[in-house]
């Protein structure tokens, strides 16, 4: 004969039964709301530990309700009570969150005190009807013979257990005298309306103690505006994950539906992705230590989930390799440096990317919900998918201090396998800005070009199918050439902009330009060698200043030059490394005249090491 557990309580208000309850924890019960109506005090009564001394009664107090409102169909028909003291009873365990709805249906018990066993209690054999809720909010119960006891007045607020194992999946809360049906409230929705309740129900891949961090963390967020299922969403939907089909009603709620319906693996971690986007969030909000802590969160989340240790290298206010000045003189300075082996240096290698990149992703767009502000995002790739590092949206001015802390933290997230890749997508009008030339702490003028490759990419390709289309088949091309002979656009041609789209289409290879895009001419030639598409550009930012100034010895030309005797014997999924070298040597030139490549911009996109994912033109919750 199997004893009911302990745990089972009976809830006495003003000396009267009023209905069940179940313990949780030492000194925490929980009944339904409506047994305690908008009373606060009660005192709770343990029929399962006869004769011992926390048997009761003891006097408990309500420490927090759910959003019951009064009504026979409001939600949140939930009371937390807090014992004066501990007792020294085994609270209840909480089963898998599916379990009553197996596909050979369980029986279910409960337990309460209606009319006439107010003593002792009596049980209810019941079973769910179905997984379906009930708006949302409740699981039907019905008799297991089709006849029983009804679990009228008396049994609000009692534990629904699994008979197999004595579990609990629920809390009856309803009962229909015309059906003679029962309803419950699910575990699930119990944790929804109680976040503390979250760290003692199953959810495979989230310990109890990451739960409870990070329901710290929600519980610090500041109230966001507008509708969160967009936030959801964003963070989910590109998982696999279905999204709510009940738009959630508080942080705490988006946070649950993930933690309750999804679970966790590599490359499936959409709790890691919302945290990050909460960090933004408060961050935007002036929470910078909170913004901070969920950030820390998601890190150590993914950490737990990751099929290969994380990259713990320099951040990007630190040298990743020595950097030591050439001794050369100064013509050896433009010498080029010492190619690495090819295949024999046959004309045409094996169709396979020599170098492995570990990449971080920074993506800067104009905000759909302020005309002033720039959305900015991080992101690192790890195991072919992924990962949102920081998002927030910031005034300009901002841009440059957020972006480096978080690629900071984007070391962290890619593995060591690959060499580190730092790539910019910028709107077109940002490709001349120097983000190589980009520093970190004020007593540190290390560029980030001299710590890691850094390349930049046109946001508006990487929003367009046909160019990623026609990108990646230029790769299918380029992956076979041991070579990168720069196609130059020089100060004396004359092409149209879209006759020298068409003509770039036959070019495998980099395309050097002499000047920077700043005229309308240029910007329109820029826009036309992006359009073919050219998977790699470089010009110089400070160039040719092109027109009448351009005279015999045009300074664009002999950058070409320069760049075509680095470049002409690497294949083009090398150059980034090239390039790399040659701003560590930009760097320590200390002649007279600046280094031909201190300012060199450099696009090199290869859409295969940045698979995209759906994207928001505007931050989801603004």
């Amino acid at each position: 004969m199997t004893r009911s557990p302990a745990w089972h309580a009976r809830i006495d208000v003003d000396g009267a039964v009023e209905g069940s309850g179940f313990l949780v924890a030492d000194r925490t019960v929980l009944t339904c709301a409506h047994v305690m109506r908008y009373r606060d005090r009660a005192e709770v009564v343990f029929p399962g530990a006869p004769g011992a001394p926390d048997a009761g009664p003891i006097p408990a107090r309500v420490v927090d309700r759910g959003a019951w409102a009064g009504g026979d169909r409001d939600r949140g028909d939930l009371a937390v009570l807090e014992l004066d003291r501990p007792v020294d009873i085994a609270p209840a365990v909480f089963a898998a969150l599916g379990a009553p709805y197996a596909s050979s249906a369980p029986k279910l018990v409960a337990y309460g005190f209606p009319d006439g066993y107010g003593e002792e209690g009596v049980q209810s054999e019941l079973r769910a009807t179905s997984r379906q809720l009930i708006s949302d909010e409740w699981a039907q119960l019905e008799f297991w013979r089709g006849y029983g006891q009804e679990t009228d007045r008396g049994f609000s607020g009692a534990a629904v257990m699994l008979e197999g194992g004595g579990t609990v999946v629920g809390m009856v809360v309803a009962h229909d005298p015309v059906t003679r049906n029962g309803r419950m409230i699910p575990a699930q929705v119990l944790a929804r309306h109680w976040a503390a309740l979250a760290d003692l129900v199953p959810t495979p891949g989230y310990p109890a103690e990451e739960k409870r961090r990070l329901r710290e963390l929600v519980a610090r967020c500041p109230a966001l505006p507008g509708p969160l299922g967009p936030l959801v969403r964003a963070a989910a939907g590109p998982l696999g994950v279905e999204p709510p089909a009940v738009e959630p009603r508080s942080v705490w709620e988006a946070v649950w539906y993930l933690l309750s319906e999804s679970t966790p693996g590599p490359g499936v971690l959409p709790l890691a992705e919302l945290a990050v986007r909460l960090a933004g969030l408060a961050g935007s909000a002036g929470d910078e230590r909170l913004a901070r802590e969920l950030r820390d969160w998601s890190r150590a989340h993914r950490s737990r989930h990751d099929a290969s240790p994380p990259l713990t290298a320099p951040p990007v206010s630190e040298p990743s390799v020595p950097l030591v000045p050439p001794a050369a003189p100064s013509r050896a300075e433009h010498a080029p440096l010492a190619p690495p082996p090819l295949h024999a240096r046959g004309r045409l290698a094996p169709a396979a990317p020599a170098r492995r990149w570990s990449p971080i992703l920074v993506e800067i767009r104009r905000s759909g919900a302020d005309r002033g502000a720039l959305l900015v995002e991080v992101s690192a790739y790890r195991d072919g998918s992924r990962r949102l590092v920081g998002q927030q949206r910031l005034a300009k001015r901002e841009v440059r201090g957020w972006v480096l802390e978080r690629i900071d933290d984007a070391f962290a997230e890619i593995d060591t396998e690959g060499r580190e890749l730092i790539a910019f997508a910028l709107p077109r009008g940002w490709l001349n800005q120097p983000v190589d030339q980009w520093t970190g702490r004020k007593s540190m003028s290390t560029p980030l070009g001299c710590v890691a490759p850094v390349v930049v990419m046109d946001h508006d390709r990487r929003a367009s199918g046909r160019l990623q289309y026609r990108l990646k088949k230029a790769w299918d091309v380029l992956d076979r050439q041991p070579g990168s002979a720069v196609h130059r656009i020089t100060c004396s041609g004359t092409v149209r902009p879209e006759r020298l789209t068409v003509q770039l289409q036959d070019v495998a290879g980099p395309v050097g330009l002499t000047r920077p895009p700043k005229s309308p001419r240029d910007r329109a030639l820029y826009g036309a060698v992006l359009d073919a598409p050219a998977p790699i550009v470089l010009w110089p930012r400070t160039g040719c200043p092109g027109g009448a100034l351009c005279g015999a010895s045009c300074q664009g030309e002999e950058f070409l030059n320069r760049l075509a005797d680095q470049l002409s014997v690497l294949p083009p999924g090398e150059l980034p490394e090239r390039i790399f070298e040659l701003r560590k040597r930009a760097f320590h030139h200390e002649g007279p005249d600046p280094h031909w490549a201190a300012e060199l911009s450099f696009v090199w996109d290869d859409p295969r090491w940045f698979p995209d994912v759906a994207r928001l033109s505007r931050s989801p919750v603004s």
